[in-house]
């Protein structure tokens, strides 16, 4: 090849070359050249810092209400039963064992036994004991029976007021969320049946019934604990007056001065005798249903339980039915001149089956107060205190 030819060619080369220059410069579709690697070192320094997190909001976890504190019973032993139950907390140190719905608490060991009859607490046969008891208490007044409860057994009567601030007479209340009651180590299962009955029964009706009189409340209570204020039912017939029955007929006993207290559960105690004495049991039931029976003006209409059960009846007749369950006859001559020795009754333990009757006093000693008199069926305490 000549000289000339290779300078045709060596032109021919660049002019190649310039074209390709020139169309990379007028084509903007044409990709750039590829920038050399960068060093490894200056990628990790160049690499953009990854985003900060973003915390999911959390939804606001709303305030739980505190527990609800026992309400002041202001000298009762049973809650106002125009409120609401609640759910009771259990105090400090109290083992616990629950049966078949029923709670019972009880601080081991705070009791000490004394005598040597005493036994200890059972609180397992207790629990089941109140189920049973809370059975009779809906078959009496023909409610559902509750199925929830827990009961407080406290080692003395002093730590019970302390606690409850219930009045010293009190052998157990109820609050509206627990029965308490006082560990007794001389009863039968280490507490008194009596004093749970009576709190059992408020338990009962306060879940089933809700708002009604004290008198209705209180006086149910007592019938259903069985044991009746006998000196006080006594000391009414002696001398009858005129005590007025619409005093029984709020919620509660919490506006009746102290002195009245025992007079208040007596009358009560008494207005459930009338109802029983014309009804029969089936009457509680009876008065119940009249309680639950929608009216206007509920719930103070409830309180109006004794005018809708029976208008027109007053303490007369009250007492009058009370001459006529203890000793058979009516207010008057009769029992004036039965007054007027001494006074003997039976079943003082259980006021279904209680029963009075006069005596002279006692054959040779006439200044005797109390004996037994065994002369006739059934026997019977006397007192010519009474």
């Amino acid at each position: 090849m000549g000289a000339a030819t290779a300078v045709v060619i060596v032109g021919l080369v660049g002019l190649c070359v310039g074209l390709w220059l020139l169309r990379g410069a007028l084509d903007p579709e044409s990709p750039p050249a590829a920038p050399a690697p960068a060093p490894v070192h200056a990628r990790v320094e160049a690499s953009p810092a990854a985003p900060a997190a973003i915390p999911t909001p959390q939804p606001a976890v709303p305030e739980l209400p505190g527990r609800p504190e026992a309400p002041d019973l202001r000298g009762n032993d049973s809650v106002d039963p125009c409120t609401s139950t609640f759910d009771p907390e259990v105090p400090p140190g109290y083992e616990t064992v629950t049966a078949d719905g029923v709670t019972v608490a009880w601080q081991p060991g705070a009791t000490p036994m004394q005598g040597i009859y005493d036994v200890p607490l059972q609180p397992t046969t207790v629990a089941y004991l109140v189920k049973g008891l809370l059975t009779e208490a809906a078959t009496l007044t023909g409610t559902a029976r509750r199925e929830q409860l827990t009961v407080l057994v406290y080692p003395s009567k002093g730590s019970l007021h302390a606690a409850t601030h219930t009045p010293a007479w009190s052998d157990g209340v109820y609050n509206g969320g627990a029965v308490s009651i006082v560990a007794v180590p001389r009863a039968d299962l280490g507490v008194e049946v009596s004093a749970l009955r009576h709190e059992l029964m408020h338990a009962q009706l306060h879940s089933a019934v809700g708002c009604m009189p004290a008198w209705f409340n209180e006086g149910l209570a007592t019938y259903f604990a069985g044991h009746a204020p006998i000196r006080a039912w006594l000391k009414m017939l002696r001398n009858p007056d005129s005590f007025d029955l619409g005093s029984l007929q709020g919620s509660t006993f919490a506006d009746l001065p102290d002195n009245l207290a025992d007079r208040a559960y007596a009358e009560s105690m008494a207005m459930i005798v009338y109802l029983v004495q014309r009804s029969g049991e089936l009457g509680v039931q009876t008065a119940i249903r009249t309680l639950q029976t929608p009216r206007r003006g509920a719930p103070i209409a409830r309180l109006n339980l004794w005018d809708r059960l029976f208008p027109g009846a007053g303490h007369r007749a009250v007492l009058d039915a009370l001459a006529r369950k203890l000793f058979g006859v009516p207010l008057g001559g009769e029992l004036d001149a039965i007054f007027r020795g001494a006074v003997c009754c039976h079943s003082l333990l259980w006021v279904t089956d209680l029963g009075c009757r006069g005596i002279p006093p006692y054959p040779g000693y006439p200044d005797l107060e109390h004996w037994i008199d065994r002369t006739s069926s059934p026997r019977a305490l006397c007192d010519a205190t009474w």
